[in-house]
């Protein structure tokens, strides 16, 4: 039973996680960090103004970061106990928005990487599925923990070159055929396994792959961690 008093707040109450959401209207199935019903838990999202995709995936998010933390504060606001992004590029400013938000923050799935580093052997290599490989830098890398040494245990495999699933995220098409997405997403992680088949897991930086993970793990027999996996945890810690 629950008691107390409960005074009037804002127009959303009690969500576990704020979700800092791009400036975009992408076609996000169940598993995207863009739909509600891909958590078990009460989330609440907040659009970053002028986070355009390709100012975020090809420019690094250049002057973004007061509306990055405009978007956060206004989550924080609402009760969240913790703030991620809809984009693993956002990394780039997570010291930045870990500074200047009253909650934890994990802006990206990268996050995971130096941990997984840990857990494996030093002759172990993670395989980061991003969308773009060409514009992921090792300065996000850094931003999100992965060292110099680590740096060298990280291989890039990009979907930038897709003609369905790139295109979609970019906002060149408006539309998303799921199977054909899932089909170039898994030809990307199975590509990479045939020409390194030392590939010991895979982490998707795209916080719209998480909808092709189980795809990916029953290709390849890897384990893979993402965006949702991420979210989880973060939760996890957070929730009373």
């Amino acid at each position: 039973m629950t008691s107390g008093i409960i005074g009037a707040g804002s127009r959303v109450s009690g969500p576990d996680i704020g979700v800092i959401m791009l400036d975009n209207a992408l076609p996000r199935p169940v598993g995207d960090l863009g739909n509600p019903r891909s958590y078990g838990y009460p989330v609440a999202f907040e659009t970053c103004a002028g986070a355009e995709t390709t100012l975020v995936v090809e420019r690094q998010a250049a002057g973004l970061l007061g509306a990055l933390v405009a978007a956060g504060s206004r989550l924080v606001e609402l009760g969240a106990r913790a703030v991620t992004t809809c984009c693993g590029f956002l990394s780039i400013y997570q010291r930045e928005l870990a500074q200047r938000l009253a909650v934890p923050v994990a802006t990206s799935s990268l996050l995971q990487v130096p941990l997984l580093l840990r857990m494996l052997a030093d002759s172990s290599q993670v395989y980061v599925l991003t969308v773009n490989a060409t514009t992921l830098s090792d300065e996000h890398l850094a931003a999100a923990g992965v060292s110099a040494e680590d740096r060298k245990r990280v291989v890039l495999v990009g979907l930038e070159h897709t003609e369905h699933f790139y295109p979609m995220i970019v906002g060149a098409r408006r539309d998303l055929d799921v199977s054909v997405a899932e089909s170039e997403v898994v030809g990307a992680a199975t590509a990479a396994l045939a020409e390194h088949p030392d590939i010991w897991a895979f982490v998707f930086e795209c916080t719209n792959l998480p909808p092709y993970a189980g795809a990916v793990r029953a290709a390849t027999d890897r384990p893979v961690w993402d965006a949702l996996t991420l979210v989880d945890w973060l939760r996890a810690g957070v929730t009373r």
